[in-house]
């Protein structure tokens, strides 16, 4: 071959070089150098209670929801009570479980701490609370709690607060209820062994109540309406502020993480069990709530400015909390 035809062959494999690899890059069969040099994934630290309103979390972990989202969340299991979970945020948490009483109690006490999105819902379909009065206390209504011993799980709790509004609607004298708190599990012991005549308690431990022979007198989340969020995902103040593209990226994994839960019900219980130590019956009848994440600001403001306009209300009504502005208890971008 002559020195002309050599270069020439040269310039012609050249060029069908060149060629093939754009139709190869055009066909996807080599990757683009953009997605070859993909950001880190942002890790997160998450304290999740255990619980089924912790679910969406650790499936959108186990799932891959976050890591689609380039998210690598690093949860743990609180061993607090999820009152206390907000002295974590900006410090060994970015994100934790809270209730709305624990949200507004924190920040007018000047701790920087804020909602993100919502979480499990309270619904008649699936209820997850209820009060259960002894069989053989004679009460059959909340108004019939006025001057007896109810047990509660704790006097900071949403659903304590509640039944609070509850029992304020009914015309109770609140200051005349004798309130003995205990752990979930014991609360029905104390009933069955003529402890206190009524216990707030949350299912599946309300339903066995009820199944021994115990007085349903109904789900205290009633008294805020139909779809009742029974806790929220929280965040530190400037935290949240600077991270509203993360904070969102978040929501929307729970919120696909929510979609999957409801179409794999039994992978889901296991799931359940695997962080809560839940096993046997008790596992078997946890219901699995409906819930509700915010993946964009108007979510938000839809979703939870008027859960919080409701709370403000009942905290006035039923307790020493002062209200704090709406405004204050979101992150700075939700406008």
């Amino acid at each position: 071959m002559t020195d002309h035809k050599r270069q020439a062959w040269s310039a012609f494999s050249f060029a069908a070089g060149t060629a093939l690899v754009g139709i190869a890059l055009i066909c996807g069969l080599i990757p683009l150098a953009s997605s070859l040099a993909q950001p880190a994934a942002t890790t997160i630290n998450v304290v999740v209670q255990p619980a089924a309103t912790g679910l969406p979390m650790v499936v959108a972990e186990k799932k891959g929801m976050l890591a689609k989202r380039n998210i690598a969340a690093k949860w743990t299991v609180s061993q607090v009570p999820i009152s206390d979970t907000v002295n974590t945020l900006g410090r060994q948490y970015d994100i934790a479980m809270g209730t709305q009483p624990a949200l507004i109690a924190a920040a007018g006490s000047g701790i920087p701490v804020v909602v993100i999105t919502g979480g499990g819902l309270d619904t008649p379909q699936i209820p997850l609370a209820n009060v259960v009065a002894r069989k053989d206390s004679g009460i059959t209504s909340f108004k019939q709690l006025g001057g007896k011993t109810v047990g509660a799980l704790t006097l900071t709790g949403n659903i304590h607060f509640a039944l609070l509004s509850v029992l304020l609607k009914a015309g109770v004298d609140l200051d005349s209820i004798h309130w003995v708190v205990a752990t979930i599990p014991q609360l029905p012991d104390l009933l069955k062994a003529g402890r206190v005549e009524a216990i707030e308690e949350i299912e599946p431990f309300a339903g066995m109540a009820i199944g021994a022979g115990g007085v349903a007198l109904g789900d205290p989340f009633r008294g805020i309406g139909d779809r009742a969020f029974i806790g929220y995902w929280l965040a530190q103040r400037d935290w949240a502020n600077r991270n509203q593209d993360l904070v969102l990226r978040v929501n929307d994994a729970m919120n696909e993480a929510s979609d999957w839960i409801r179409a794999n019900g039994d992978e889901a219980r296991a799931i359940l069990g695997s962080f809560t130590g839940l096993q046997g019956p008790a596992l078997e009848k946890t219901p699995i709530p409906a819930f509700s994440f915010a993946p964009t600001v108007a979510d938000l403001k839809k979703e939870i400015v008027p859960d919080l306009q409701e709370w403000n209300e009942i905290l006035k009504r039923t307790s020493d909390i002062r209200p704090v502005e709406v405004s204050n208890l979101l992150p700075a971008w939700v406008k």
